[in-house]
């Protein structure tokens, strides 16, 4: 029988120890991101920058996608490892890999023809569009084996493997990170380099995922269609709030950056440098997310809403003092970090901005990472779309269109962080209802 690590002991310590294990793979993972758009500003062309953050709007739809997927296929699994039913565990894991390829495939193929409609609606022109264009024809393509390596991920998160989900994303930001200098200069491929660099990865996470879920964890079951039809109904009601849960990011990222683009190349370049430091400075916080989810899955399967409610205490504790010391190296180490990418001035004072007060709204995002978790693993899935529709919608553009006419490209990040802290203790307070009524 399936053994449900999270129902027993400390809820603080399952946290720490999860959280500290996703954190390690996740920032090599976002650091391969950070590497790349290092590796590309010694090419010592200005537009690639630009090109790398409208590139980027679109990869992070693609991307929040497959871990709207993953959450669903977490979700699903630790509620059946919770149940302590082993023939449900295997079905939900196998179902729920199934159904991440085949919702993301004609996604993928959609993308791939709009990427230049795309592109122009952002504001991309001239040698920056081109640039963007090359990079995303050849990474979307990628998107199904993005999605079903991430939802193994899930998989293993929902069965305390710490280790497991630690080195299924080490191995893919290991390989990027050492194929990027091959390939963007080693075989000359530049922008293009970077690209295949990234699609390898995922094939390299996929192969690891899949031998560690059906051939080490013997987690997968026969695949029977009729039993499918029932499963899929199940997964569908989960991923499709949890995807649109996700989606409402890129979109208020999308947004931020058509903005950034009417001042120019080096607005939309500063807010890319933002983009990438971001995850790999607040990683903890997105390692969180996926773990907060999984534990409050079991104890809720387990019926023990109690250890639900010390979930979200405990996880919201980590998230202040984790942004306190992160936000205060930000601050200490902007004179070495925001050099490195070679941007213009413009773009710096950006970076310059964020480093020193503006990377505080990562506590009121914690908040509402943590909260979309909760609501996807207590059956209220739609609450964290509701959430995250209000987030890009009043949480970003209004808050967003008063900072520029208040401050320009610099008041859209303040405006963005005003918003934040909206909607993070908007979740926050329905959370806490939520168990309350369920307690």
């Amino acid at each position: 029988m399936e053994k449900a690590r999270y129902t027993q002991g400390s809820i603080a310590r399952h946290l720490l120890i999860m959280t500290g294990s996703a954190t390690t793979g996740l920032v090599m993972i976002f650091l391969s991101d950070l590497v790349d758009m290092y590796f590309l500003g010694l090419l010592g062309e200005a537009e690639i920058a630009a090109a790398v953050g409208f590139a980027g709007s679109i990869l992070f739809f693609t991307i929040s996608m497959s871990i709207g997927l993953s959450i669903a296929c977490s979700a699903l699994s630790s509620k059946a490892i919770g149940s302590g039913d082993y023939q449900a565990s295997t079905q939900a894991v196998t179902y729920s890999l199934v159904s991440a390829f085949i919702m993301v495939l004609p996604v993928c193929v959609l993308l791939w023809f709009l990427v230049p409609t795309l592109l122009e609606l952002l504001g991309a022109e001239g040698r920056s569009y081109e640039l963007a264009k090359q990079y995303l024809l050849i990474i979307i393509p990628s998107m199904p084996i993005l999605a079903v390596s991430m939802s193994s991920g899930g998989v293993m998160r929902a069965r305390g493997d710490a280790k497991g989900a630690m080195w299924l994303t080490l191995s893919g930001g290991i390989t990027n990170v050492v194929l990027d200098p091959i390939f963007i200069f080693g075989l000359d491929m530049g922008i293009q380099g970077a690209a295949a660099a990234t699609v390898v990865s995922r094939f390299v996470m996929l192969g690891f995922g899949l031998y560690v879920v059906v051939y080490r964890n013997r987690l997968v079951s026969r695949f029977v269609l009729a039993q499918y039809k029932h499963q899929i109904m199940q997964y569908i009601k989960v991923a499709i709030p949890a995807v649109l849960t996700n989606l409402s990011t890129p979109i208020g990222v999308a947004y931020v950056t058509y903005v950034m683009a009417q001042f120019g190349d080096s607005a939309v370049a500063g807010n890319a440098i933002i983009s990438r430091i971001q995850p790999v400075a607040f990683a903890g916080l997105f390692a969180l997310s996926g773990i907060v989810g999984p534990i409050a899955g079991q104890n809720f399967g387990a019926k023990n809403i109690s250890r639900v409610y010390e979930t979200l205490y405990e996880s919201i504790k980590l998230t202040l003092i984790y942004c306190a010391v992160v936000c205060s190296l930000l601050w200490l180490v902007k004179p070495l970090l925001v050099p490195l990418f070679n941007a213009s001035e413009e773009a710096n004072e950006l970076v310059y901005l964020f480093c020193n007060g503006i990377s505080l709204m990562f506590v009121f995002n914690g908040l509402t990472f943590i909260t979309n978790a909760l609501f996807n693993n207590l059956g209220v899935a739609h609450y964290s779309t509701i959430i995250n529709f209000l987030k890009v919608s009043v949480g970003t553009v209004p808050f967003v269109m008063v900072g520029v006419w208040l401050g320009d490209a610099k008041g859209a990040l303040w405006g963005l962080f005003a918003g934040s802290i909206v909607i993070g203790l908007l979740g926050l307070v329905v959370a806490i209802k939520l168990l309350r009524r369920l307690a």
